[in-house]
């Protein structure tokens, strides 16, 4: 029988007001004080269970604990799946005019911005063609340590070159992040993430909807400059494309790898709609990539005998010393070490849907317009799901894993889903794989990496939307001679 949404487990009375009572709840369970969303919601599993109710600021919500349910959820048909959006972004783009952030789109609007962006990122092609600008991008950033030593602040180092190689994608050119010449400020992407953070914790209505904030200012003083280098970058486009159709070799000039001329020359998309898709691509694209190949490089430096196996398998494939599409066809453990970093470390802690309608989920009727927050950061790290879930075992992600234990490996598929699922998918999934693909294969066949302290525990993280390091990473780095052993 199916049960009223009434019944569903959670809190009650006061900690049900508006506002106000998911700041009593937060007191009560002790993480009103640096607040933590993940931790958060292992109090509330704890104390409710693995399905439950609450309020979450002015709307009603569900949080979801179990990967069957999880999977329940994801695998009803949508046609137009809601997601959930950032407002301060929302309000940045009303009050400059612009057009909204595919996150915030819904119905056919989203369709709209969605599909065109979507046929040229995800078709299974779409990015091998830029595998040779990732090489050259990744061969520059191994340049940069010929005279080993050790790199001091490991997120700084990824950021230029996921800088730098996001740059290809999105904007078609090097911007000269590795030489210390770009023309993005780094700083200012910080600030976004920085100022979302905030945001995202805030537990009343957001005051700068009505007045300015140092939040919000913030936030607009860093997003007029990555919109400003935008700007710049597709005028030059546009100019470029109107030059090739007066010389009539348009066809000619859109053959090759590029983003940003495919959409700005497909019929459905206007220039606005090209700099909202290739803005969100880039920002997201440059502050997710530099934290997984973080999170990646710690575990590998600390994990010596899997950084010797990853290295085994490079120097197996790589053709000639050379990375290629083909040879990173040929790398199952490179790809399951980015698979058990992202579920050791999820890029995003939960999963979030608005239902259409009305639904029935794990025998209960839920309304339309409820949140549905699958907190898969709190089930990858339980053990009943994922043994010793502390641990980097990427061989829980081998279809003929020699570990000798089947217990390690993943038998919960819609548990780590670290790029989503369905139609809100992340469209940049096969750019961001290949990117950490090429970078991490390039560098380690080159150098034995190693931390400079000897520890066994995860490094912490934070979430500013995406999971973030707290402190900073330091390797030592020393070239890798043929036959060589790591270092100790």
């Amino acid at each position: 029988m199916v049960k009223s949404f009434q019944k569903v487990p959670g809190p009650k009375g006061i900690y049900n007001l508006p506002y106000i009572g998911l700041l009593i709840l937060g007191q009560s369970l002790g993480v009103l004080n640096n607040f933590e969303y993940h931790r958060f919601a292992a109090c509330i599993q704890k104390r409710y269970g693995d399905f439950v109710k609450l309020r979450i600021k002015n709307k009603w919500a569900l949080f979801v604990f179990h990967p069957d349910t999880a999977k329940e959820i994801l695998l009803k048909k949508s046609k137009y799946p809601i997601t959930g959006s950032l407002e301060v972004y929302r309000v940045y783009n009303e009050q400059k005019k612009l057009h909204p952030p595919m996150i915030s789109l819904k119905g056919e609007a989203w369709v709209n911005l969605r599909r065109p962006t979507q046929e040229q990122m995800l078709r299974p092609t779409a990015v091998s063609s830029y595998v040779s600008s990732l090489s050259d991008v990744a061969s520059d950033f191994v340049d940069m340590y010929q005279n080993e030593g050790q790199i001091d602040d490991l997120k700084s180092a990824m950021s230029k070159v996921v800088t730098e190689s996001t740059g290809m994608l999105c904007f078609n050119k090097r911007l000269g992040c590795l030489e210390g010449a770009s023309v993005i400020d780094s700083a200012y992407v910080d600030d976004i993430f920085e100022a979302s953070e905030k945001d995202l914790k805030r537990f009343g209505p957001g005051l700068y909807k009505y007045i300015s904030t140092p939040l919000y200012r913030k936030f607009e003083r860093a997003a007029d400059h990555i919109f400003g280098v935008a700007n710049t970058e597709l005028k030059e486009a546009t100019g470029k494309i109107e030059q090739a159709m007066a010389e009539g070799r348009l066809q000619e000039f859109v053959q090759g790898p590029s983003l940003l001329y495919a959409l700005l020359t497909h019929p459905d998309m206007t220039p606005e709609m090209v700099q909202s898709v290739i803005l969100d691509l880039f920002v997201a694209g440059v502050e997710s990539t530099t934290n997984v190949l973080c999170f990646l490089w710690y575990e590998l430096a600390k994990n010596q005998d899997k950084q010797q196996k990853l290295q085994e398998e490079i120097a197996t494939f790589g053709d000639n010393n050379e990375i290629t599409k083909e040879s990173l066809l040929q790398m199952p453990y490179l790809k399951a070490c980015v698979k058990e970093i992202m579920r050791q470390y999820p890029p995003s802690p939960s999963i979030c849907r608005q239902l259409e309608e009305d639904t029935v989920i794990n025998g209960y009727n839920v309304s339309a317009g409820t949140e549905v927050h699958l907190l898969l950061q709190n089930i990858c790290e339980n053990p009943k799901y994922f043994k010793n879930p502390d641990d980097f075992l990427p061989e829980r992600f081998l279809r003929d894993s020699d570990s000798g234990d089947n217990d390690m490996r993943n038998l919960y598929p819609y548990a780590t889903l670290p790029f989503g699922i369905g139609a809100r998918s992340c469209l940049g999934r096969r750019f961001a794989e290949t990117e950490m693909y090429m970078i991490t294969a390039k560098f380690f066949q080159c150098y034995n990496v190693s931390l400079p302290f000897t520890t066994n525990k995860k490094i912490k993280r934070r979430y500013r939307i995406f999971a973030t390091p707290v402190e900073e990473i330091k390797l030592k780095i020393k070239q890798k001679s043929k036959g060589s052993k790591l270092i100790d």
